[in-house]
């Protein structure tokens, strides 16, 4: 059996039946008539169901994910927007720009989306994190979520726990459980639209246990932090050491080096970006594919040097400590010193976050540099004598 992709320009391109078919351009279009008896794996800009899904569908699509027919498996989505107008016999889970639900889900609807629209039929669970929705249509049991804005509307069969700034009741919603929710404004009416209890948690300010416990991880932290640096030290002491000395002696080149380093990741997903809506999607997909050991690699070389990064600030704050006492510190008395104090100074407030930042971008780019040749100290010419 074949089963007929339609792309931009209305060319036609058959996929062969396997386990699974796969489409990939511009426009996927599965149009009315059609049925693909399988699983469906599509990429491309746009992508359309408008026939019929007899097995799951996953979907990365840079516009939007339009499904008006029926799929019988779940959805697996990545979009800018989804549209759900169609019918789901199982669940949806993905993250988009947007989500618009307005046909029905037989399973559960999982998703993360900047806005979230219900207005449909969801068989189960709803849960979500969004920075606005409005709920309406019907929910099969419960309603979970995390919203900045949330009008909370239609009627939910099971409970609804709900964590918002601002929460507003429609006019047809109705909770036949429980209301479990946070927000700094809501609706006054909303106790007569739940049949069980409703129980507001309004946020309190942490007591003395909560604020020891604080105090217990942070000290729990720091010491593991002291000892996880002694032994790199250990390790490595004349590394660590090189890097000290780059930040004490070109601190400039060093921050410029770390502030590179910080901005790499969204410059590379930037790029990323660029070329997926204007490079074919035959061009970058293997691309993407075949780059994933090296940006792996790279993505670990960038976490251990922001992890890592306290060693030589440390090292170098201890040095100008020792300084000021005439004492010449080895490497691992000097960090001990430096790594103390700067733990108490995170303490400090509004002094903490501006000291973290930058000796993290310090650091960093101290470790950024050539290593120097063992021997270089004897290698200094000294005074001439006669």
């Amino acid at each position: 059996m074949w089963l007929t992709v339609v792309t931009v320009g209305w060319v036609v391109v058959p996929v062969g039946s396997a386990v699974a078919a796969t489409a990939e351009s511009d426009l996927v279009w599965i149009l009315e008539d059609e049925v693909v008896p399988e699983d469906l794996y599509a990429v491309g800009n746009q992508v359309r169901v408008s026939g019929r899904v007899e097995g799951d569908l996953v979907v990365v699509a840079t516009e939007e994910l339009a499904l008006e027919g029926v799929v019988t498996g779940s959805v697996t989505v990545f979009a800018s927007r989804v549209v759900i107008a169609g019918a789901v016999e199982g669940s949806v889970r993905g993250a988009a720009g947007e989500v618009v639900i307005s046909g029905r889900v037989g399973g559960d609807v999982v998703v993360g989306a900047l806005t979230l629209r219900t207005a449909g039929e969801v068989g189960r669970d709803i849960l979500a994190a969004a920075w606005s929705g409005t709920t309406g249509g019907k929910v099969g049991r419960d309603l979970r979520g995390l919203f900045r804005n949330l009008g909370l509307g239609g009627e939910i069969g099971g409970d609804a726990e709900i964590r918002t700034r601002n929460l507003a009741g429609e006019p047809d919603l109705a909770i036949l459980g429980d209301l479990d929710f946070r927000a700094d404004r809501f609706s006054e009416e909303l106790e007569d639209r739940v049949a069980g209890s409703v129980i507001n948690r309004r946020a309190l300010p942490p007591n003395v246990r909560l604020r020891a416990i604080g105090l217990m991880v942070y000290l729990s932290v720091s010491f593991f932090m002291l000892a996880a640096g002694l032994v790199i030290i250990r390790v490595a002491a004349s590394r660590v050491s090189d890097a000290a000395a780059r930040t004490t002696n070109l601190p400039l080149r060093s921050l410029g080096k770390g502030l590179m380093l910080f901005l790499s990741p969204p410059l590379a997903l930037g790029l990323l970006g660029v070329a997926i809506v204007w490079v074919p999607v035959s061009i970058w997909a293997p691309l993407v594919v075949g780059a994933v050991p090296l940006l792996i690699i790279v993505a670990g070389v960038w976490l251990l040097a922001f992890l890592l990064s306290h060693l030589p600030v440390a090292v170098a704050a201890g040095r100008a400590f020792g300084r000021l006492f005439g004492r010449r510190w080895d490497v691992s008395t000097a960090y001990l010193v430096g790594a103390v104090t700067y733990l108490l100074a995170l303490r400090i407030p509004l002094v903490g976050l501006p000291l973290v930042l930058v000796a993290t971008l310090l650091g960093a780019g101290g470790w950024l540099g050539r290593r120097k040749p063992a021997g270089a100290e004897q290698l200094q010419p000294g005074p001439l004598t006669g």
